[in-house]
């Protein structure tokens, strides 16, 4: 890659035209990175020379090896909308509710808050009571007023992730100072899942105002506060404190001694940029980090067999899966249902979890992981590998021999650190012996491939997503709302799905919830418009003196209780 592509990359991951979906493989090739970007990053992995002195390492320091100059942008409320740095965020600036155990999905405790949230009897208006005492990093006392501002400037910046502020409320207002009201549009059963992203968590407005922050309906051309925060400030309430930002060498949150809650174990977390996984694990075993934020899975089974360090696993609610266009142009012959079907039951699942993923990784039946809501429901109805049906699909089908074109984004990770190139010329092989159907393989720009994908512009393509929120909702919606996000981008829609869609949201009664959102899966399989592979297992190395750290499926890592042995 050209320092010239590299740069139009970052362009475009600054500028909102691609997000914190695209995970590691955006940057698509830190493996086959341009000599001179090498160099100018110290060698593959190296932090930059730039960086400041890196600090000792002992017990009360936890060092993570992270690939920060591709997938870190700013630990800023209002615009962060990326997956890695959700760790180092939900440590600095806190919501109103938190997810401590993302194998536990529906379990949330409050935060910011002081009880779940009162709802009233037309499921409109919900009432939230706020800690009192609360402190934000400068001191400033919390209030509802700071909520409000909060909110309203993630609104107004109409960033990525300012759809949270925008799309499930019309109004919120400070009661008193520690009393919010919340005027929904509809009734929400997720409105406890959607409260506890970090997006919307609560800033320190007096601070953030006095360092350019803005909550007017322009913040989104005026608002100047990232600039002050990504130069290593801090305007949250949060267990650990922003102190040093460099995404080519090193981020550093320090303890926070004025925290209002149980006060961290550790007195720093450092993130420190190495940006190819293999050497993050070098840097774990050589001892010059204390864990790895990424992990191929092909030398997973190698961590195990080090005495010094250990395997941190957990569940994942990302998922990988193909995306098949339902329109004419350009599906062409793949807008057939039965020809989506035949491929459906072509692929080998079972071969690409254990061989390709090594058993870290299950198989869900469609779009929605499990354990969410209805997933076990429809886990019978999931596509399994039959290639008699596969060939009887495509013959009723009538669409005769034809070739598709299969495109993925060149270099890049899948979700679990599976590499694309692998797994797609494994679908290829796959799919070919249907009897008719040729797959031609079209490796792109990754950058290119996501703005075309976006665009509707691809017949055939592979991609990733991970949630916003853990409820059912944050998965069926994107895939089954007709000209929303994943399903206008391969030209979905089903009138019946929209209709569930609208009552699945506004259903309070769970068991409800269960039979609608069981539809709704069930018509999205039957639909065909999306494969899902594989959901992975999330693993990540680190040695044997770490302590009470987790993954997390949200939060990616869950670092609030995290220690160390000597």
């Amino acid at each position: 890659m050209t320092d010239r592509k590299f740069q139009q990359y970052v362009e475009r991951l600054h500028s909102g035209r691609i997000n914190r979906r695209r995970l590691l493989g955006s940057v698509a090739a830190t493996a086959v990175v341009a000599p001179a970007l090498i160099a100018s990053n110290g060698g593959v992995g190296a932090a930059s020379p730039a960086a400041a002195p890196r600090r000792q390492i002992d017990a009360t320091t936890l060092v993570i090896a992270d690939n920060l100059r591709d997938t870190w942008i700013t630990l800023d409320p209002g615009w962060i909308y990326e997956i890695n740095s959700q760790a180092g965020m939900i440590l600095n600036y806190e919501p109103l509710y938190i997810l401590p155990d993302s194998s536990k999905p529906t379990e949330f405790e409050p935060l910011l808050a002081t009880d779940m949230p009162a709802v009233s009897d037309d499921g409109l208006e919900v009432t939230i009571p706020l800690r009192s005492g609360v402190k934000f990093h400068s001191g400033n006392e919390m209030t509802a007023d700071d909520l409000v501002f909060s909110w309203t400037r993630l609104k107004n910046i109409k960033f990525q992730a300012s759809f949270l502020a925008l799309d499930y409320w019309d109004s919120v207002e400070a009661v008193d100072p520690l009393t919010v009201k919340i005027t929904l549009k509809s009734p929400n059963a997720a409105i406890v899942p959607i409260l506890a992203s970090t997006p919307l968590s609560i800033s320190d407005s007096k601070l953030l105002k006095e360092n350019g922050a803005t909550d007017a309906e322009d913040a989104d051309q005026t608002d100047t506060a990232r600039e002050w925060i990504n130069a290593g400030n801090s305007a949250g309430t949060g267990p650990f404190k922003l102190t040093a930002w460099d995404i080519e060498g090193e981020v550093v949150l320090e303890k926070n001694p004025d925290y209002w809650g149980e006060p961290a174990k550790l007195d720093r977390i450092i993130w420190r940029n190495i940006v190819d996984p293999n050497s993050q694990l070098q840097a774990v075993q050589a001892g010059e980090a204390d864990l790895a934020y990424s992990l191929d899975p092909d030398i997973a089974g190698s961590v195990t067999e080090d005495e010094t360090l250990q395997l941190i696993t957990g569940p994942s609610l990302a998922i990988e899966y193909l995306a098949m266009h339902t329109q004419e142009d350009p599906g062409g012959p793949i807008a057939n249902a039965l020809v989506r079907r035949a491929i459906g039951h072509a692929i080998d699942y079972d071969g690409i979890i254990n061989d390709l993923m090594k058993g870290a990784a299950i198989q869900p039946a469609t779009i929605a992981p499990e354990p969410l809501l209805a997933t076990v429901e429809v886990q019978d109805q999931k596509y399994v590998t039959d290639l008699d049906m596969a060939q009887q699909l495509f013959e009723e089908s009538g669409v005769g021999p034809v070739e598709l074109t299969f495109s993925y984004a060149a270099g890049s990770f899948g979700e679990g650190g599976l590499d694309l190139e692998t797994l797609c010329t494994k679908l290829q092989a796959d799919i070919q012996q249907i009897d008719g159907l040729t797959v031609k393989l079209n490796p792109m720009d990754p950058a290119v491939r996501l703005e075309d994908y976006r665009a509707g512009k691809l017949q055939f393509t592979v991609s990733g997503w991970t949630p916003d929120y853990t409820d059912i909702h944050t998965y069926a919606e994107p895939f089954g709302r007709t000209d929303t996000a994943a399903a206008k981008r391969v030209g979905y829609s089903n009138p019946d799905v929209d209709a569930m869609l609208d009552a699945g949201i506004a259903e309070l009664d769970p068991a409800a919830r269960v039979a609608i959102y069981s539809d709704i899966l069930g018509q999205i399989i039957e639909d065909s418009a999306f494969l899902v592979l594989y959901q992975p297992l999330d693993q990540k190395a680190a040695r044997t003196t770490v302590q009470d750290v987790a993954t997390h499926s949200v939060y990616m890592l869950f670092l609030r209780n995290a220690s160390k042995t000597e």
